[in-house]
């Protein structure tokens, strides 16, 4: 058995990189390149790639920014994955990295490989800084998943050509419109995590400014991830007198769940892509997000959006939701066919092959 492309992704739970990961696993047009994958431990990513066919090599990956990773770790694991691949009878001849935290592992594997190498760049906190200090710039192919980070990037690196190939959802992951609740929702899913920068915060913010002004009613919140650390991420949730916070912890049924409301919120502060708020539009339910990510290149109603880190923004874009619920209908068939204009895997998967044939043919 020969794997074309080995993606090096380390992280395995249910989040935006494996997603992402896992839909082009599970695309026939990936399987002329024979993928395999290595991660660090076994995972949610780990059982798609083995009900999906996908080989997978499971090798702990070493913290590889240290000084001993650099001196001989990073070195030590390409060799243990190359023999595992080679007792698994794979000869990668491309090493594809999933963002830029593997960019050290990936060129070191593509090196002992003899293999063409490609990273996908996907992380909206990335700096400059991250970007050479990963050593991305020397990658063959650099793809970055959503437009403003490859804005940046190609600031960055201005000598490079940068790859635009946005994520993608599949045609499976659509549901027809839910039909718009009479009266305005009184359970309100909320996505992204306890990171800081998923928004939380904000949201909570906005929240209690509308409280102060007499202008929420008793409304319920569902968080989708644990109740964050306040020393890392504090929502001040004491303050909230007038609504309920639940914290449902990692959810690994995202449709079912999004299904289950009329209404979602998606306060981030950033995105490179955005790919919760894609699946929620897909899934045919009410969105109400900041403008980050290509959310704007679906969503075309102002009224559904809001300027990332304002929370007095999200609150005027609240209450008008509240005050106006009857005559405000999302416009669900609209932004679903942007979806399948733009971000189809199909669209991706097609990027993909045009590059890997372009690198492999030059080390021909």
């Amino acid at each position: 058995m020969i794997a074309g492309v080995l993606y090096v992704q380390k992280r395995t739970h249910r989040a935006g990189a494996q997603t992402c990961l896992a839909r082009l696993f599970r695309h026939p047009g990936l399987r002329p390149w024979h993928p395999a994958v290595v991660c660090s431990e076994p995972g949610w990513l780990t059982e798609e790639c083995r009900a999906a066919g996908i080989p997978v090599i499971l090798e702990p990956f070493p913290s590889s920014r240290s000084l001993l990773a650099r001196l001989r770790g990073n070195g030590a694991f390409a060799r243990r994955v190359r023999r595992r691949l080679t007792e698994a009878g794979l000869t990668p001849g491309l090493v594809h990295a999933n963002d830029h935290l593997e960019g050290l592992l990936g060129l070191e594997l593509a090196k002992a490989l003899g293999a063409r190498s490609a990273v996908f760049l996907r992380s909206p906190g990335m700096t400059r800084e991250d970007y050479f200090k990963y050593r991305c710039s020397e990658y063959d192919l650099i793809a970055v998943v959503g437009d403003g980070l490859y804005a940046q990037v190609r600031g960055w690196d201005p000598g490079r050509d940068i790859k635009l190939i946005h994520d993608g959802i599949e045609p499976g992951e659509f549901a027809s419109p839910k039909p718009k609740s009479r009266e305005f929702p009184r359970r309100i899913l909320i996505v992204g995590s306890p990171l800081d920068w998923k928004g939380w915060a904000d949201f909570t913010e906005a929240i209690f400014q509308l409280q102060s002004a007499g202008e929420l009613p008793e409304l319920e919140f569902d968080f989708t991830g644990v109740r964050p650390d306040p020393a890392k991420n504090d929502l001040r949730l004491a303050r909230l007198t007038r609504v309920r916070c639940n914290f449902l912890g990692r959810v690994e049924q995202f449709p079912a769940l999004v299904r289950a409301y009329d209404l979602v919120i998606n306060p981030t502060r950033m995105e490179s892509f955005g790919m919760a708020a894609v699946e929620v539009v897909a899934l045919g339910v009410p969105l109400l997000s900041s403008r980050t990510g290509i959310i704007e290149q679906v969503i075309e109603q102002p009224e559904f959006l809001f300027p990332p880190l304002q929370p007095a923004a999200l609150a005027r874009a609240f209450r008008n939701l509240v005050q106006n619920w009857d005559r405000l209908t999302f416009d669900t068939a609209r932004c679903q066919e942007n979806i399948r204009a733009k971000f189809l895997i199909d669209h991706t998967v097609a990027k993909l092959h045009a590059e890997y044939e372009r690198l492999l043919r030059a080390a021909a």
